[in-house]
């Protein structure tokens, strides 16, 4: 059940405090000036070292002056804390409550600065002073806070993190508590010493000796030592402070944390989010445009394109499925002015870029959107910028327009606070376990993982397919039997449990696509003497006859490595379909998997040799596809003109279509028997269209510039190039 603030509105702030401020007089005026604006929240950033420079002595008046000021405004306030600045009297009481790296060193840095990283990574919370002293202090801050009934949710972790880290795949923490926590958490996993010996091929005679990779090295205990860090280390340390504030918040109020940019391939997010009541994330769209392997980004149209597609909806889209289904996801930092590190300053963002960030994050479920910041920044690194107002002024082309647009969303305030997407037809499936195995595999072949599965999102969203991300755990709780297809990206390495679920849900009438060698390694890095899964040649119907890897077309290589020899890869290659694909293909990416049909049947050739096979198995079908399909959806895109249309084709087998409208591309949100239809028109050319009203009577134009004629049945509406427009619908109430 979602959580309502104040009274069913949608959440529409901007952050306006955090230390050092300069000027919280200044910050005090602009409450008002936000509220004419029409924002109906502000955030506060709040930093245990500010407030509590002596321990035990509190002092939260400045917080309180813009919480007060606030509740004067009938303005909500959503409250983040920033326990990573911990204060300087922690680390001397504490000296050992550092991070430790695997080499010894300390992550020796107390400066109290919020910038850069909020005090990231601050103390190590399995140090038990450390940790009593932050609840101490949380427990503190509900209790004289909580007070504001205008407070609507508190932020235990904004950004989560480890970060900065220069220890790079090992990370943290190799402090004593921690090491003791890992092997009380192998304990419980394992129960006898026996048990992870074989499991980690490894002698141990006693638990005391177990300990984690010290160096940069593809060992088995690597999994289980990210996954304790990434996984159960963070989610514990949000638990805590998320437990420290329910049982001092006087009026309850939800909890969340939220991300940075998510990491598309990781499960992590997953375990962090079910943590609070709902989820967040963070949205910079100019920060990033797009990877290095992609083709060139050379017009301002395919810019925000990238922006659009990528930064806002598929980072949107991976928060909703880790967030969990029926939950409030907010835009918890939105970009409001222009990118600044240091010397680097970016564009400032129009009133355009506004338009069309928000609408995608509208589009892909978001139930609440904070600015990061109501003005531009004062200190040296991320001076001049991100700001919706500069230093000086009471207006600005981004404020107008936030302001139009925010007004508009509040109009429909309940329902955009309340509505959900429908579930999608296919789940993109995200597995910890196999991401780990690739952070872990020699060089940086964790970025061709993310980057085929971004790839494979790329390719269903330009055909109009939505998609919901799926962790494993997801699949262990029985949430796959809600899809008709499921899609298995680059699964080279696989745990056998989670592959026997996945078979079963074929068996059940599912649809699993899965590309080349999947499970070639187990969960540990021990290679599979079929290459295939224990059970995948049941499966799938074949077995793995060969493997080659294919070079990239168009001359010099994006994501191959560097041949050996001459020869040592095969030329740029195309598989052709056969069968009821006879007349379609599909370009084949870094691995090319020969098979050897049994029960299955051939789909996909290359001179004579089966790549790709279908296989009846119970009620559903396997498809094995003998190489990877997301590295060719953004690159080389010259020579790939084939692959989505076979994709297109093997979805519409199992009844997966998209919805497209011509060039344009809809999504949907829905509550109490209304809809909202967000239009996406990826072209430099504006469209028009005409579409069934599909029962619907009453239409409202969120913004007021795209809807041209309705008639009883249907309506006609334009959408600009590279733009989005939204239409809410509902039935008339007096019929």
């Amino acid at each position: 059940m979602q959580p309502v603030f104040g009274s069913g509105a949608f959440p529409w702030g901007t952050h306006v405090y955090r230390e050092p401020c300069l000027d919280l007089d200044g910050v005090l005026r602009d409450l008002s000036l936000l509220k004419d604006y029409g924002f109906n929240m502000i955030k506060i950033q709040e930093h245990w070292s500010a407030d509590e420079s002596r321990e035990g002595e509190y002092d939260f008046s400045r917080v309180e002056a813009v919480v007060e000021r606030a509740d004067e405004l009938n303005m909500g306030v959503y409250l983040g804390l920033t326990m990573e600045q911990a204060p300087a009297w922690l680390w001397r009481k504490y000296p050992d409550c550092h991070f430790v790296y695997s080499d010894g060193r300390r992550h020796n840095q107390p400066t109290q600065y919020t910038i850069p990283m909020d005090g990231k990574p601050g103390p190590c919370w399995d140090h038990p002073g450390a940790r009593e002293a932050a609840t101490r202090f949380i427990a503190e801050l509900a209790r004289t806070l909580g007070q504001y009934k205008n407070i609507w949710a508190w932020n235990t972790f904004q950004e989560i993190g480890f970060w900065p880290n220069t220890a790079g795949k090992l990370g943290f923490c190799y402090c004593p508590h921690t090491l003791a926590r890992f092997r009380e958490w192998l304990r419980e996993k394992y129960g006898a010493l026996a048990e992870l010996n074989a499991t980690w091929q490894i002698n141990y005679g006693d638990w005391d000796e177990v300990e984690p990779p010290r160096r940069e090295e593809p060992l088995a205990p690597f999994i289980d030592w990210r996954y304790f860090m990434d996984d159960v280390y963070m989610a514990r340390q949000l638990a805590f402070k998320t437990q420290a504030l329910r049982e001092n918040d006087p009026y309850q109020r939800p909890v969340f944390s939220h991300a940075d940019t998510p990491r598309i391939g990781s499960g992590a997010e997953w375990r962090w989010a079910r943590v609070g009541d709902f989820f967040g994330t963070s949205n910079y769209p100019k920060w990033n445009n797009g990877h290095p392997w992609d083709d060139k980004v050379e017009s301002e149209e395919a810019a925000l394109l990238n922006e659009i597609w990528e930064e806002m909806m598929l980072c949107t889209d991976l928060a909703r499925g880790n967030n969990g289904r029926d939950r409030a996801l907010w835009g918890a930092e939105f970009q409001g002015g222009p990118i600044s590190t240091s010397l680097h300053y970016g564009r400032k963002p129009t009133p355009n870029d506004l338009r069309v960030w928000i609408l995608a994050g509208l589009a892909c479920g978001m139930t609440g959107i904070s600015f990061w910041n109501h003005r531009v920044e004062r200190f040296w690194k991320e001076a001049n910028g991100f700001g919706l107002l500069e230093p000086i002024g009471d207006s600005s082309e981004r404020m107008e327009a936030v302001s139009r647009i925010g007004r508009a969303i509040q109009a429909q305030g309940e329902f955009f606070s309340q509505a959900q997407p429908p579930r999608a037809q296919i789940a993109l499936l995200v597995n910890e376990d196999t991401y780990h195995f690739f952070q872990a595999s020699n060089g940086d072949v964790i970025h061709h993982y993310r980057y085929n599965m971004r790839g494979w999102y790329a390719r269903l969203w330009r055909l109009g397919i939505q998609v919901d991300f799926l962790d494993a755990k997801d699949v262990a709780a029985g949430e796959l039997a809600n899809y008709r297809a499921a899609i298995l990206s680059m699964p080279l390495s696989l745990d056998g449990d989670y592959f026997a679920r996945l078979s079963a849900y074929v068996e059940a009438g599912g649809l699993l696509i899965a590309e080349a060698c999947p499970g070639r390694w187990d969960k540990y890095g021990w290679a599979t003497l079929a290459q295939l899964a224990d059970g995948g040649e049941a499966l799938f119907g074949a077995k793995h006859r060969e493997l080659a890897m294919v070079k990239e077309p168009g001359g010099a290589p994006r994501w191959m490595p560097q041949e050996r020899r001459f020869g040592e890869f095969d030329p740029p290659t195309v598989v052709s379909g056969i069968g009821e694909f006879a007349e379609l293909d599909l370009r084949a990416s870094f691995y090319l998997q020969r098979l050897q049909p049994t029960t299955g049947r051939a789909i996909l050739t290359h001179d004579e040799d089966v790549v790709g096979v279908t296989n009846q198995v119970g009620a559903g079908q396997s498809i094995l596809i003998g190489t990877f399909l997301g590295f060719g959806a953004l690159a080389h895109r010259e020579f790939d003109a084939g692959t989505d249309r076979f994709l297109e084709a093997l979805l519409a087998q199992a009844g997966v279509k998209g919805e497209r409208f011509g060039v344009l591309l809809r999504r949907r949100r829905e509550w109490q028997g209304r809809e909202a239809w967000i239009f996406v028109n990826p072209t430099p050319e504006p469209v028009s269209e005409t579409i069934s009203l599909e029962g619907f009577t009453d239409v409202t134009d969120l913004l007021g510039d795209c809807l041209i004629e309705q008639s009883a049945d249907a309506i006609t509406f334009s959408v600009k190039a590279t733009n989005l427009a939204c239409l809410v619908l509902s039935f008339d109430r007096d019929t």
